[in-house]
């Protein structure tokens, strides 16, 4: 912006433009300063994040195989269970996407969202929800919130099998119908790629009508009473626990290189504002030196 001054020297000879250099660089002086200090947080919460995610890491490959595929093992070797096992699709389905509670973790929330929103809107009777994560509810809860029943949030970490057992036994012990449950989670690969997937359970009566045409059962204790809802608990809550534990690995690598990403974004502004701010300097410095020659000459 251009204003018109007076030299005590050219007053009443000369008009001369001037303009505002000093209220430029402090405008770009407390930016720098923002952008600056923005870049630390991010760099820090990158540094915890990738702390966080070694962790989630080494629990996951430790707990990956913790009951999964136990039931699954026990219907596949039994030829009468195997055979009369039905395909049919369910007619209701209770939908437990996992998401976050927290954000600044990349698009492992969204992606998930966008994976379920197709089939809600076509079907939308025949799905009912319940939502493990603040982020998964608040993304729900306005398109789609007669369907939305439950949010579990706040879980306790990092993740044990006897918090997500919980979890598991609050779900399957809901009054909603359904004829099989299905996980939606982030899958982990590396630290830099996860893949959204879906894992489908059947629901109690479905894995009871199967238990009950095993043709041999060798344990004379516990019954098999007993046995039928132990292990249909484990097989919830050990698929649970595997879903889960992949998308802890996914959150922390994801907030991990979402972090790394800010931190370079905001030193590439940085270095954009140092320049600009030098070329402001600078041209504040040879207008003072010309006003200067200009006052000396007149004189």
């Amino acid at each position: 912006m251009l204003r018109v001054v007076e030299t005590i020297a050219q007053r009443g000879a000369m008009r001369v433009p001037a303009r505002n250099f000093g209220v430029n660089e402090k405008a770009v002086k407390i930016r720098m300063k923002a952008v600056g200090s923005i870049g630390k947080i991010t760099k820090a919460m990158k540094m915890v994040a990738s702390s966080k995610m070694r962790s989630d890491i080494a629990r996951l490959v430790n707990g990956k195989n913790f009951g999964v595929g136990v039931a699954d093992a026990i219907f596949e070797n039994d030829a009468n269970v195997k055979k009369r096992m039905s395909d049919a699709a369910a007619k209701k389905v209770l939908l437990v996407p996992i998401t976050s509670d927290r954000g600044l973790c990349g698009g492992i929330n969204s992606n998930i969202i966008r994976d379920i929103r197709g089939p809600l809107a076509e079907e939308r009777s025949k799905y009912s929800i319940i939502c493990i994560g603040d982020k998964g509810a608040q993304a729900l809860s306005r398109p789609f919130p007669d369907l939305l029943k439950e949010c579990i949030n706040e879980i306790a970490t990092p993740l044990n099998f006897y918090n997500v057992a919980s979890v598991a036994n609050y779900i399957i012990s809901s009054d909603y119908e359904y004829d099989s449950i299905v996980l939606v989670y982030n899958e982990f690969i590396n630290s830099l790629s996860s893949k959204v997937q879906k894992r489908e359970l059947m629901s109690r009566a479905n894995f009871l009508k199967n238990f009950s045409r095993i043709s041999r059962f060798e344990v004379s204790e516990p019954d098999a009473d007993f046995s039928k809802n132990y292990f249909y608990e484990l097989y919830v809550a050990s698929n649970l626990y595997n879903c889960m534990l992949h998308n802890a690995a996914c959150e922390q690598s994801a907030r991990m290189n979402a972090m790394e990403n800010a931190s370079k974004n905001a030193q590439e502004i940085l270095t954009a504002l140092t320049l600009e701010y030098n070329k402001a300097r600078q041209a504040r410095i040879t207008m003072e030196l010309v006003e200067i020659i200009s006052g000396a000459s007149a004189l």
